[in-house]
């Protein structure tokens, strides 16, 4: 999508969300009776995430990824209804044709460079919300060629402004007083990340050069001479994708050694590295399972913790371990965590919530992650802490990181493993 017709799709969009919200305002006006009221305001909320699904999935960027995130971190604040127009983007990632990103190589690496790409097949091998990746060649060599999509960093404010307004309006619904400008600002901070390839190349070498000695993880090797801030060229990697490598249903034994490799690796990043790819998506893992190798292909959400965060999320686990109700209230409100007007059953389904998510870690013996029983126990538990919510957002030290831990935690159900976490508790407190 070009620079005008974005920006014509941008306006037609938000006249579209303000006429919906007109809409409501008069009709808040009119309307006495509050169960009335509050059907407006739903239909309101539904009409408006309609709209912005729609855009979202053709106009890609900033508005697609807001909208997937939005529809996963922030879903438990929004209206089912709304909720489910939102999920659909989770599955929307149309191609955008090779011409149009032609230019970008054109700009970025000049035609005596393209010209070192052999058989560029036009047909993307992958798309997703800020760009897509073709197979070609170099020196015979098979690369993987990842291309920015037009515009993308350029509308990145102004398209997280549009959505930030919508989930606004949406917990306003509930009467809520919470402030999404902390998250929404730590969603603009990782979505320019994202959108600079050259970041992204540091990353995949500087993970090349962390695991170089791990004859587990493969990392592509990058082109520095064919990449750009929008271009970046790197090895083609082979393997089955991860989503397709467990729908295959693996033997329990090469399971157990993914699990584990993904495990030691999250704690690695985190506690040793302080340097964490956050994104879950199994389109970043490519299995070989006879080679007992994971290939990882995607590093620009990589977020950098500093050893101040890190301290204090050991200081946290610890608090934590200890079974301290209120000393967790204490830190989770000095961390951010939770706002410390919340109501006294908010703050104590917190604790509780917490305590839940420890139990893997404190199972004696291994802890079956096929159990229905404790998946349900979770999600109720979550569920109840965010109904009670009154002043808290989506903590912004944590969005990042909580999401790469969450991913993990469902392939872990996904794989319906049994594993003994205690030595990795163990490790993440010392």
């Amino acid at each position: 999508m070009g620079s005008w017709a974005r920006s014509k799709e941008l306006l037609a969009l938000a006249a579209g969300v303000a006429k919906h919200e007109l809409g409501r305002s008069v009709k808040a006006k009119l309307t006495s009776s509050a169960e009335k009221l509050a059907s407006s305001e739903l239909a309101t909320r539904i009409a408006q995430a309609e709209l912005l699904a729609g855009s979202l999935g053709r106009m890609k960027g900033a508005f697609m990824k807001a909208g997937q995130l939005l529809s996963i971190d922030a879903s438990d604040f929004l209206p089912p209804e709304a909720q489910k127009i939102l999920a659909s983007l989770q599955s929307q990632a149309e191609p955008v044709p090779f011409e149009t990103l032609r230019e970008v190589l054109v700009e970025d690496l000049g035609e005596a460079k393209l010209a070192a790409f052999e058989r560029l097949d036009p047909t993307p091998a992958a798309s997703a919300s800020i760009g897509q990746v073709h197979r070609a060649f170099v020196h015979g060599l098979p690369v993987a060629l990842k291309i920015q999509y037009p515009h993308v960093a350029d509308s990145i404010d102004s398209d997280l402004e549009l959505v930030r307004k919508f989930a606004q309006g949406g917990i306003g619904m509930s009467g809520r007083k919470i402030d999404l400008g902390d998250t929404f600002e730590e969603l603009k901070r990782v979505l320019h990340d994202e959108a600079n390839y050259t970041r992204e190349r540091f990353y995949l070498e500087r993970f090349g050069d962390l695991l170089a000695d791990d004859p587990r993880f493969v990392v592509p090797q990058s082109f520095p001479e064919l990449s750009s801030g929008r271009v970046l060229t790197m090895t083609w990697e082979e393997g089955v994708g991860l989503g397709e490598w467990v729908r295959s249903e693996p033997p329990l034994a090469d399971r157990m050694w993914l699990a584990e490799a993904l495990l030691d690796l999250y704690c690695k990043e985190l506690f040793d590295w302080g340097t964490v790819q956050t994104d879950p998506n199994f389109g970043n893992f490519l299995v070989r399972a006879e080679a007992r190798e994971i290939v990882l292909l995607d590093f620009g959400a990589t977020v950098v913790y500093d050893e101040a965060f890190r301290r204090d999320y050991v200081a946290l686990l610890r608090v934590l371990a200890a079974g301290d109700g209120p000393g967790l209230i204490a830190a989770g409100i000095e961390q951010g965590l939770i706002d410390g007007r919340e109501s006294e059953a908010a703050l104590a389904s917190f604790v509780e919530m917490l305590k839940v998510a420890l139990e893997p870690f404190e199972s004696e013996g291994p802890f079956d992650f096929g159990t229905a029983e404790y998946a349900a126990r979770s999600r109720d538990v979550v569920r109840r802490f965010t109904e009670q919510l009154r002043y808290s957002s989506p903590p912004r030290k944590l969005l990042f990181l909580h999401r790469k831990l969450g991913g993990l935690f469902q392939l872990l159900k996904r794989l319906d493993v049994s594993l003994d976490l205690r030595p990795y508790w163990a490790r993440m407190q010392r």
